[in-house]
């Protein structure tokens, strides 16, 4: 008696799903599936599209702060003359012209141009250009 049940079970459920689906004929008479879908009235348009932005350009000037070495470069913080601080990735495979690369010291005043882009509420600038 439980095999019938599952059964007719089973049967219901592979109903209801077919009657969402429709077969129609591909452009080789090879039979596609497409999905009819069932308006409601009470339906909400939602648009996930990603849009790309530009990203922003930016040049600091401003006295290294602190220095964090990395794999391929550092990252520098450099706090410009309002106070704003700045985190730089300078690595060569980012600059325009490789011979720019440079090491600086804490101290230092540079002065960077590249991508900014925010991480963790902190400015953060991928170097293109180092002065």
């Amino acid at each position: 008696m439980k095999n019938r049940i599952s059964l007719l079970m089973l049967s219901a459920v592979m109903a209801l799903a077919s009657c969402a689906e429709k077969k129609t004929m591909g452009e080789e008479g090879a039979a596609t599936d497409s999905i009819t879908t069932v308006e409601t009235g009470d339906t909400t348009e939602i648009d996930n599209t990603d849009v790309a932005k530009e990203p922003i350009m930016r040049t600091v000037t401003g006295s290294v702060v602190s220095i964090n070495q990395g794999k391929d470069g550092y990252t520098a913080e450099i706090k410009d003359a309002q106070g704003m601080a700045y985190f730089a990735t300078i690595s060569i495979p980012n600059l325009d012209d490789a011979k720019q690369y440079r090491a600086v010291k804490v101290g230092d005043n540079i002065t960077v141009t590249g991508e900014e882009w925010e991480m963790e509420g902190k400015k953060q600038i991928k170097a293109t250009e180092l002065k």
